[in-house]
């Protein structure tokens, strides 16, 4: 039984099981990705420039493998197999990372599996989502937007909840309660909605079922050993990251070669939101790096109104307010999408771009108007929240719409390799950013001199946005003007 044999209702019923399973797989992710560092940094001893490096490696490993994830969903598995093996190594993954609290000797293996088992994951939960609403296109965009909120409640919890249990009680039983997450996801697909086992079934191919078994099994395991390699050295990363960048960069002149002038003019704004987006994640990556280092120890962590205290957060736990603010902008904002394309005064894709970078400066003049107004005394916490609020803003515009630029923009018949190819962008431009922070923590020592050196990033980085918020609305026209012409 396929999609299109389905029910409304066994839809709505396989469609929720995919929303629970997403929600609970990305509560363990975002709750690993939220104490990640600071576990680097107090407990393992790895110094601040070091930690920022490795994470940045990690993000962009993460966002590299969901290329081989959505090959062997489609060519050998089948994405919920595919997806389910993904729950594996994901809870494979932090039981290790548990482990290592008191031996680092597995950490980057550790982390390879994290990173290889969501790439498993990933895109093959969202294949599901596609599947059960390929032939309602209407539908699909609502289900793809309540299967992005899935994925930033689960993360807001636990990015509340597994700091504080690090602080409360260990990093031992913090890594062990993100096990949980996967775990249920595994749990989940494999006993409820009976429809999805013939929805997730694997698309046929030339290999036997043994060899595919195979072939898909030894992918897996080089994608593994050479992430845990890859995560040992930092100059090793380096070069990973940008061999990626070459890439997207050959296919895309390939793609370009091969074009009709119209598609020509459509990979054009493609490669130049693509670097946009890239632009955008060396900001957004400041969240896990700089930011987190600077909460550390130059932020007051308590809101007050009135001197009357509401509620303290820790470093980690201001990591959470993206997703929440992302959860309470994504309905207003999609209405007003609504609200202007039925008014036929919906804005371009380049002009939200150039919009959401807007806000980006604002985030940072905040961040940088907090530190500095506060001299030689913690930061509020007011700032930081403020500054969140304006980079979630960013991002439902920029990094939320980034999909629908490949969908807009892409040759329609390689839809799924400039996927891959975005994620690739994305992972290459949370590494450039956490480049960016070190260069803050690697020569602060004292916390007056740190404190100055983070100010002085936060300026420069408003700078850096404010004149990219030009650049891209200049771009923004010229894009609309040629997209004008062949329409």
């Amino acid at each position: 039984m396929g999609s299109n044999t389905l029910s409304p209702q066994e839809r709505r019923s396989s469609f929720a099981t995919v929303l629970v399973a997403e929600a609970a797989e990305r509560a363990g992710f975002y709750g690993v990705d939220a104490i990640l560092l600071l576990f680097m940094v107090q407990q393992l001893g790895i110094t601040d420039h070091r930690a920022d490096l490795m994470v940045g490696a990690f993000a962009a490993m993460t966002y590299a493998t969901p290329l081989l994830g959505g090959w062997i969903g489609d060519c050998l598995y089948g994405p919920r197999w595919t997806a389910i093996f993904g729950t594996l190594l994901l809870s494979a993954g932090y039981a290790l990372l548990a482990c290592t609290v008191t031996s680092r000797s597995f950490f980057e293996l550790a982390l390879a599996l994290v990173a290889t088992g969501n790439g498993l994951f990933k895109p093959n939960a969202a294949q599901l989502v596609r599947r059960l609403y390929e032939r309602y296109p209407l539908k699909r965009d609502s289900a793809f937007t309540l299967y992005y909120m899935a994925a930033n409640v689960g993360s807001a919890l636990s990015m509340f909840l597994i700091p504080w249990v690090r602080n409360t009680f260990d990093p031992l039983l913090a890594f062990s309660l993100c096990v949980a997450g996967p775990a249920c996801a595994l749990f989940i697909l494999l006993t409820q909605t009976g429809t999805l086992r013939d929805l997730g079934i694997l698309t046929r191919h030339s290999l036997s079922p043994k060899r595919a078994t195979a072939f898909g099994a030894g992918s897996v395991i080089l994608c593994i050993l050479s992430v845990t390699f890859i995560l040992y050295s930092a100059s090793v990363a380096r070069l990973a990251v940008f061999s990626c960048l070459t890439v997207v960069c050959i296919l895309w002149a390939t793609l370009y070669r091969r074009a009709t002038p119209s598609e020509k003019v459509n990979l054009v704004t493609l490669g130049i939101m693509l670097i946009q987006s890239i632009a955008f994640y060396c900001f957004y990556q400041q969240m896990q790096t700089s930011l987190t280092l600077f909460a550390l120890t130059n932020v007051d962590g308590t809101f007050r109104i009135l001197g009357h205290r509401i509620v303290t957060f820790s470093a980690a736990q201001f990591q959470a307010l993206d997703p929440l603010f992302i959860i309470l902008l994504s309905s207003p904002m999609a209405r007003i999408y609504n609200v202007l394309s039925r008014r036929n005064r919906d804005v371009s894709l380049p002009t939200k771009f150039a919009i959401g970078f807007r806000f980006v400066v604002v985030a940072f003049f905040i961040w940088w108007g907090g530190t500095h107004l506060a001299g030689g005394n913690l930061t509020s916490a007011w700032f930081m929240a403020g500054g969140y609020l304006a980079l979630a803003m960013a991002e439902v515009l920029i990094g939320g719409l980034g999909l629908a630029v490949v969908a807009k923009y892409a040759p329609a018949s390689l839809n799924g390799i400039m996927v891959g190819a975005y994620y690739l962008t994305v992972g290459a431009g949370m590494y450039l950013g956490s480049e960016i922070a070190s260069k803050a923590s690697s020569t602060a020592m004292s916390q007056t001199v740190q404190r100055q050196h983070y100010e002085n990033l936060f300026g420069i980085l408003c700078l850096c946005a404010l004149a990219l918020a030009l650049l891209t609305l200049f771009l923004a026209r010229q894009l609309n003007r040629m997209e004008k012409r062949i329409s």
